[in-house]
């Protein structure tokens, strides 16, 4: 195990939607993003995702409702 310090991984981002691979577990790919805006609905078939938020708010749109998550929530 080693340290991944989230903040300095956030400076080196310097553009929205664009992610960015920060770490490997289990062979899944963790990346960060910072978005800015509206998120469009798109799918992934055959992945899973996590959404958990760092700093501001993200909304999420399901197909049947929608989650607001704020700072240290995750969904």
């Amino acid at each position: 195990m080693i340290r991944i310090p989230l903040n300095e991984k956030f400076a080196t981002i310097d553009e929205h939607w664009r992610p960015k691979v920060a770490a490997q577990a289990n062979g899944q790919d963790i990346r960060l993003v910072k978005t800015k805006g509206v998120f469009p609905w798109h799918s992934h078939p055959g992945a899973d995702e996590t959404f958990l938020v760092w700093k501001g708010v993200f909304r999420v749109e399901y197909r049947d409702h929608v989650v607001e998550l704020g700072p240290g929530e995750m969904t």
